[in-house]
């Protein structure tokens, strides 16, 4: 025969319990209101300018392209100059000569060639900054050395090329004794980058180091003297070439490794 289940006042109870907690929260762990903030992303971190570039050219002819990048962050960026150059009908390395500072030439197709124009930089500096080749490191110490970015520039350094970490900055065996034995982030740092010279080399005093191109927010990628750099179309070329220019984060601090890696001519 059915017979009807009751609850019991134990089970009654605890099911009052129950909702009583769950209604003044006492089941959450929540002990503060929440606070909802949206941050947008706006423009670029490197802006790009191009100049020198002529609509038309004849065979054999060279011009000089000065290609600046500016900073737009607060904190300092490593860029590089890529530089894309297209023929519509056909193209190869014999027709156009990039005489840079030190990059690559890639072939990516029979129309397309693909250049790298820079080694694992150079690092700018924050927007705002300018310190000139050969400005003591002492005085970038005084200025910029207890700045919070370059917490950043370390971590990109150490999570992007482990090795170069370890040899300058962790202090590392392959870096002079000066900047082994410098407390200097800023000695180590813009040691990494190529960036500074000295008489000294196994010297902590930051007074014996110093630039040896600007620590700046604006650059221009060049073989020298910030004055960009050639580029030549040789006597054989025809029908027109379609060149794009870009910044970009380098795409590997092993660049110096890559096989079409070179200084001069490119």
């Amino acid at each position: 025969m059915w017979r009807r289940r009751t609850w019991g006042p134990r089970a009654a109870v605890i099911l009052a319990v129950v909702l009583a907690a769950t209604a003044v929260g006492i089941l959450t762990p929540t002990l503060s209101n929440t606070v909802e903030k949206d941050v947008r992303v706006d423009g670029n971190a490197i802006a790009l300018t191009v100049e020198g570039v002529p609509d038309t050219v004849a065979p054999g002819d060279l011009f000089r392209v000065k290609a600046t990048l500016t900073n737009n962050a607060n904190r300092p960026v490593p860029a590089v100059l890529r530089m894309q150059v297209r023929n519509p009908n056909s193209t190869t390395p014999q027709e156009v000569t990039v005489y840079a500072g030190c990059g690559s030439e890639e072939v990516v197709s029979s129309r397309t060639l693909l250049y790298y124009i820079g080694w694992h930089g150079p690092l700018l500096a924050p927007k705002g900054t300018f310190f000139a080749v050969g400005t003591s490191l002492a005085t970038l110490e005084n200025s910029v050395g207890s700045a919070d970015y370059w917490a950043a520039v370390l971590h990109e350094v150490q999570e992007r090329d482990p090795l170069g970490y370890r040899s300058l900055i962790d202090p590392g065996a392959n870096a002079t004794g000066g900047i082994r034995n410098s407390a200097s982030v800023v000695l180590k740092v813009l040691s990494y980058f190529g960036m500074v010279r000295t008489s000294s080399a196994e010297s902590t005093n930051l007074a014996d180091w110093s630039l040896a191109m600007p620590f700046s927010d604006r650059l221009v990628a060049d073989d020298s003297d910030q004055d960009g750099f050639l580029m030549e179309i040789h006597p054989q070329s025809r029908g027109s070439f379609e060149l794009k220019f870009w910044a970009e984060r380098p795409d590997g601090f092993g660049m110096p490794n890559h096989p079409s890696y070179r200084c001069g001519p490119l």
